[in-house]
């Protein structure tokens, strides 16, 4: 039943204050849980993030001081023996990553040798060139070098393991394909059925500055240049084979130059690599020429800071594709590689 009210109406002209009573002990009460439920999910949010950086730096070792984390993924002695990894494409940043690693190992007395372990089908001509001379220099610091391949160990990826003083090949690898190629398309028919003809100024002595541009044609003349660019390219792959394989190859340089991959077997008939066997053999291979026995084997990998293990990938649906400058730049120009496209 409810309680009667009371109306009280008051005089005309008067003036009503009408106070709040304060939250009272109930009040007070509930700011205070607030605030400890507050205080609680920081603390814990604060101690999943420690953990994660924990987990992380188990699972992926610990950083070496030098921008390079060396994940343990054989435990042994004081010695160790470094893996570079080598996977897809070589561009710029592979580059950029095997030099520093090649400081951090020039660095290490403790790191004894190298095992280059390469699944690529190549790629630049200039970053693959660079790796190659980054490894090779290792060989003058008595750092013996051996290469264990994946899947692929193809073109420019063949290049650099010509720094390797061993080779060994999967008995599925596939190897090979040297030789030099300049991708690249002509658009001019496409150009003019919609309509657009492009107008390229240059410098009056620079005949050639479009020479292998999409929107101009690929004359003979034009092609005989180009080609005679990809030839002295070649040349220097074929140098780097005969400087590293020399007596080791079955037959002439010059022979096997023709853009082919072979199957680890023909390769190894071939003199193009020294033995079959997977990753351990080589990492065996390496303790051997090092004189080393049970050596510590570890990976080497670029650091990742804490943005990289707080960052959340976004999904599939909300990806977006820029189209920068620097993007289309490298899609229109001629770029030189030691590249495998099956």
């Amino acid at each position: 039943m409810a309680e009667p009210t009371t109306t009280t109406t008051a005089p005309a002209g008067s003036v009503i204050h009408i106070s709040r009573a304060g939250p009272g002990i109930a009040g007070a009460f509930l700011r205070v849980v607030l605030g400890l439920v507050l205080l609680a999910s920081l603390g814990l949010n604060v101690f999943l993030l420690f953990a994660l950086m924990t987990l992380h730096m188990v699972k992926n070792g610990l950083p070496s001081g030098h921008g390079i984390t060396q994940t343990v993924i054989r435990t042994g002695g004081a010695d160790k023996i470094a893996v570079i990894p080598i996977d897809g494409t070589i561009d710029g940043a592979t580059a950029t990553e095997v030099q520093k690693d090649v400081r951090l190992i020039r660095r290490s007395p403790d790191i004894r040798a190298v095992v280059l372990r390469v699944d690529s089908p190549g790629g630049g001509v200039s970053n693959a060139d660079e790796i190659y001379h980054a490894l090779v220099g290792l060989k003058a610091i008595n750092k013996p070098v051996v290469v264990s391949m994946g899947a692929m160990a193809a073109s420019g990826a063949y290049y650099i393991s010509m720094a390797g003083q061993q080779l060994f090949a999967e008995p599925t690898t596939v190897t090979g394909s040297i030789g030099v190629m300049l991708p690249g398309f002509e658009i001019t028919s496409l150009l003019k059925k919609i309509g657009v003809k492009p107008e390229v100024l240059t410098s009056t002595p620079a005949v050639w500055k479009e020479a292998g541009a999409p929107w101009s044609t690929y004359t003979p003349a034009v092609k005989s240049y180009l080609i005679d660019l990809l030839n002295s390219d070649d040349a220097r792959f074929e140098a780097v084979i005969q400087k590293s394989r020399g007596t080791r190859l079955d037959e002439p340089v010059a022979n096997i130059a023709n853009g082919k991959v072979w199957t680890a077997q023909k390769a190894l008939e071939k003199g193009l690599v020294d033995h079959i066997g997977y990753e351990s053999a080589a990492i065996h291979a390496a303790a051997k020429l090092a004189d080393i026995y049970h050596p510590t084997v570890v990976e080497l990998a670029p650091n990742q800071g804490l943005l990289s293990l707080i960052k959340v990938q976004s999904p599939v649906s909300g990806m977006k594709m820029e189209l920068s400058p620097r993007l289309i730049t490298q899609v229109l120009s001629p770029k030189f590689e030691y590249l495998y496209v099956p």
